[in-house]
């Protein structure tokens, strides 16, 4: 695996948060500058945009709302996941820990034939209270603090629900002469791929700010009826994911006779990184909830994609990448005042980089402020350099040093 890429950041974070869920009448939190940008975003297809040189990306088209926020903790939303916590550790608890071990094998198989039902209702749940939320963020009925904490709450609420899953599975085998009928597994394994679709890595990063167990990311949030995306830097790593609602149909069949078909659809769809990484699929065994799951280890990061089977397009993806290894698309560059300042783009709609040095000596300035339309985003590092998630539209960026100040136009 790439060095930087965050899936041992986000592993940890998953081991050091709670199972938690969002109270769905938790406040709004207050505070937290928001930015927001009335232009759509340019995109050319439902299918993930070519890049030369770099694995494709999932868009949306024509995003509706395209706001960034400081994501952080809120009391009101602290109390009501302990809450939650407290009272789902309590049921789950004395279903499993108590009742199960007291009763017959009998009612042990009720018990988890029980369970299973209520994994699949609360799955559903869960998906459905997603797209409410993202569709009335993109209609301006909710705010952009209120849908993260909905994204989180599904995020705690799928971890502990997957947790549910191998619980049963676990149970399952403890009753004699029992054994989990092939289609009900099945179905449940399928309930798992869902329920890894909630827990991607922003919402991961999202979680464990509002745990204050890290400080407080900047997550560009994009929403439309058709899905959304969410994007957020950690270092020196860029993480993106998107989420096609349209690209997503369970009650037809699938498209595809045998997984081999499948694999064939993604390496069309991702020709850059199956060739440059290497592909594992997560369910070898069948098409779940026709819900097909990659994961490809490349040289500039990991992709994680979900293909719908009955649309052969993708639903789910998640990609995480190193920065310092992506291609650059387009270079500005403006001097005046003893500066250089040079923007570096990556391709598509990614994250830019700002280096800036001294003219009379060639050499980088650390500690100059950046600022993108008049808000301070941070400061150069020792190289001179800052990276960061542009704006859709036209915006300026000033640089301010000892040295001097420049401005450039970025369109």
């Amino acid at each position: 695996m790439t060095k930087a890429i965050p899936a041992l950041l986000v592993a940890f974070l998953i081991v050091s948060l709670p199972a938690m869920a969002v109270s769905a009448s938790a406040p709004t939190p207050s505070g937290g500058q928001v930015q927001e940008s009335d232009k759509p975003v340019a995109v050319q297809s439902i299918e993930p945009v070519t890049v030369q040189e770099t694995t494709n990306r999932l868009t949306l088209t024509n995003p509706t709302r395209n706001e960034t926020i400081a994501y952080g903790q809120d009391l009101g939303t602290r109390l009501a996941l302990s809450d939650d916590d407290l009272r789902n550790e309590y049921e789950w608890e004395i279903l499993f820990d108590e009742k199960f071990e007291a009763v017959s094998d009998r009612e042990r198989d009720e018990i988890i034939n029980t369970s299973i039902e209520n994994v699949r209702d609360r799955t559903d749940e869960l998906e459905q209270r997603e797209r409410e939320a993202v569709r009335a963020h993109a209609a301006g009925e909710m705010s952009t603090e209120r849908l993260l904490q909905t994204l989180v709450r599904n995020y705690n609420d799928a971890s502990a629900l997957e947790q549910r899953v191998d619980e049963i599975l676990e149970r399952s085998d403890e009753i004699i002469g029992y054994s989990l009928h092939f289609d009900v597994e099945h179905d449940l394994r399928s309930d798992q791929e869902r329920l890894v679709v909630q827990q991607g890595t922003v919402r991961a990063l999202a979680a464990a700010a509002q745990q204050g167990s890290i400080d407080e990311p900047e997550i560009e949030v994009q929403t439309s009826d058709s899905g959304y995306r969410l994007q957020t830097m950690v270092d020196d790593t860029y993480i993106v994911e998107t989420t096609r609602f349209d690209n997503r149909n369970i009650d037809d069949v699938s498209k595809y006779e045998d997984q081999g078909e499948a694999v064939d659809r993604f390496e069309e769809l991702y020709p850059w990184a199956v060739e440059d990484g290497t592909e594992s699929f997560s369910n070898d065994n069948g098409d779940p909830w026709n819900l097909y799951r990659v994961e490809i280890p490349h040289s500039q990061g990991v992709l994680t994609s979900f293909l719908d089977s009955n649309f052969g397009e993708v639903f789910h993806e998640v990609q995480e990448l190193n920065v310092e290894k992506l291609p650059v698309s387009e270079t500005t560059t403006e001097t005046a005042n003893g500066l250089e300042v040079t923007q570096n783009e990556t391709p598509p709609t990614g994250p830019a980089k700002v280096l800036v040095n001294r003219t009379d000596q060639n050499e980088p300035i650390e500690g100059a402020t950046v600022s993108i339309d008049g808000t301070q985003i941070g400061e150069t590092s020792s190289d001179g350099s800052l990276w960061y998630l542009p704006p859709s539209n036209e915006y300026e960026i000033e640089v301010k040093s000892d040295t001097g100040n420049v401005s450039v136009t970025i369109s």
